[in-house]
Order: C-alpha cells, then structure tokens, then sequence
C-alpha cells in the first residue's frame, strides 16, 4: 500500500533497512512433485483479517460480496485451482507508513515507538468474528495459514512484524498468534508468510520449535527464471526461486513466491517448462487510506489470472499439480 499506484508490498530498498537480514544457504531441492506431473500451480493471498469496507478498507470482513468472493469467483472459474489464505491473529496495523511524522524524523527514537495509530488490541481478533471464520472454513478450496500476531513493529518499516526480536520475544509472539488461532477454530494448516516476507534465524528457530512445517519467505519477481535460479527481492535470499526446498538443516520446508500480477505470460510458461511451481501471489488489500496494491484483489486482477490459468489447462492439461502450499509439505514431507 504506496502511494498512488506504487505496491503494497515491501520493497528491496526497504528491506535492506531491517537489521539482521541475512542471506540464507540454498535449501536442499527435493524430488517434489507427483508421479506424472510436469510442474505446479498454487496461489497464495496475504493480508486476511475481519475488516469490512465499513472500517476504511476491506479485507475479507464482506465476505462474498468483497474481496474473498472475488476469489471465489475465480475458484468457481477453475474447478482444480486452490488458494492458501494467509491470515493475521489480531490485524492492528492501519498504516503501513508512518503517519507520526515528527516521531519519525527523530534518529533512535523513531525505532523504539510505533509511528502510526493501530486498531485497539482485539478489534480483530479471530475469535471474535465467528462469521468470518466460517465463511473460511466453509469455502471448499480456501486453505488457511498463518501471517503473524498484529502485523506491525515499531519503527520505520511498520508491516515486517518479524525484525530483530529475540528468540524468546518471537516464542511469545507464536505462541500468542497460535493460541487465538486455535481459540477461534479456524481450520489451518501449520504454515507461515511472514509479513513483509522477513524470516530472521531467531524466528526460523522458534517456528521448529512450535511444531510450524513451512515457511513461505522468499518472494521475487524479477530474477530470471533458470533451474539453478536463487531468490535475490524480498525476504530468505539465496533459496530456489522455483521449487520447494528443505532448510534449516531439513527440518522446515521453504516454498517461494515467483509471480503476481505485473508479471508476464512468459514468466508462467518458463517457471512451469523448467518443472517449476508457478507460486501466484496476491493480497487482499486492494487499497487503503490512498495507498494502491499493485498486486491486490480487485476483478481486473482475476481477470487475468482466470485468463493465464485458462491458457495453462488448454496447454497442459493433466501435466499439472493444482496445488496448496499446505498440499506441498504434507506431499514432501511424506515422501522424504
């Protein structure tokens, strides 16, 4: 969510800014995919919480007649597609740069404070909105995983909820996103995006520790589709761009995200001739308080997506894995 018709996500320059980014070794590529398929296709959303357009924008909170039943739409289109819905515990971020102007020009201190206003702890928190709930766990295809407590941090770079905090302050985080989670009754699967993608080691640590299978951190969009092509844009550098992979020391699957609504016909037809997973990736924010996703639902962005992955069925036919980010671990991990 930038200004006009910049991006919603987090840039690379932004990135850079977040202590104790590092680059991660390559993971581990593994024979993934089923007997008989060629490549696969997953779409993913970040960004899902209660909001309705009533509360300033809207993120799920209409239910079908919002954003989700525009990807419903789109499911309803193509029978085989599924969608991984990475949902947030207790949404409090209201902007995602800071408002707090004065604050924020003051060195030090501006990364000590939160720069904009959040919305009262609670207001959105799962548990309290059982109709949003069911509408997910009632949608066949909708798959739903994990995006963080509050998405939002102190300091300049609001979204990347996940920065420098110790192991034990991430501990208390998970252990709080996953315990409203289960108090809501959500069905989900035991996978993470990390808000703004970042993944630092103290956060991989403590996602082994609470029992967390994958993690979906490296999202690039730029880099030249290759076998051996790494991700170099946001979040883990250095993973396969185009396939699953094991890290840290095999014991959590790392899966990327490779294209999105700039991205060309071309890019899709590469990923997939080089037995890639073609990893879609949207948000449900279209916009907000004056900030355009580029890559957000709206019924342009379906659009093309229903036109791509019609172009994909014509060419491919049965070559291809339909398939959730949940589907993919629970595959991967079976098999190795």
């Amino acid at each position: 969510m930038h200004k006009q018709t910049a991006e919603i996500n987090i840039n690379r320059s932004m990135i850079d800014l977040v202590p104790e980014i590092k680059e991660t070794a390559k993971g581990n590529i593994l024979d993934w995919l089923p007997e008989g398929k060629k490549a696969a296709v997953c779409f993913t959303i970040d960004d899902i919480h209660p909001a309705k357009s009533s509360d300033g924008y809207e993120a799920g909170g209409d239910l079908e007649k919002g954003s989700l039943g525009l990807v419903k739409w789109l499911l309803d289109r193509h029978p085989k597609l599924k969608v991984t819905l990475f949902t947030t515990a207790d949404w409090r971020e209201l902007s995602p740069v800071p408002t707090r102007k004065f604050l924020a020009s003051i060195p030090y201190v501006r990364n000590k404070v939160f720069l904009a206003e959040r919305w009262k702890k609670g207001t959105m928190q799962l548990d309290r909105h059982p109709e949003f709930v069911n509408f997910l766990n009632s949608t066949e295809r909708m798959e739903i995983a994990l995006h963080g407590l509050y998405h939002c941090h102190k300091g300049p770079i609001i979204p990347v909820e996940f920065q420098n905090q110790s192991e034990k302050e991430f501990r208390k985080i998970l252990s709080e996103m996953i315990s409203i989670f289960d108090k809501s009754n959500i069905k989900y699967v035991k996978g993470i995006c990390p808000p703004g993608w970042n993944a630092p080691d103290n956060l991989l640590n403590q996602l082994i520790a609470h029992d967390i299978k994958f993690v979906a951190s490296a999202r690039d969009i730029f880099t030249d589709i290759s076998k051996d092509a790494v991700t170099n844009m946001s979040g883990i550098k250095g993973v396969p761009l185009l396939y699953p992979a094991l890290i840290k020391d095999n014991r959590l699957v790392h899966i990327p995200s490779n294209f999105q609504a700039t991205s060309k016909f071309e890019r899709a037809t590469q990923i997939i001739e080089n037995g890639g997973l073609l990893s879609i990736k949207a948000h449900i924010i279209k916009s907000a308080f004056g900030h355009v996703a580029l890559d957000g639902v709206d019924q342009t962005y379906m659009n093309y997506l229903d036109v791509l992955l019609t172009s994909l069925e014509q060419k491919y036919g049965d070559d291809l894995w339909w398939t959730s980010m949940g589907e993919i671990t629970n595959h991967i991990t079976t098999k190795n």
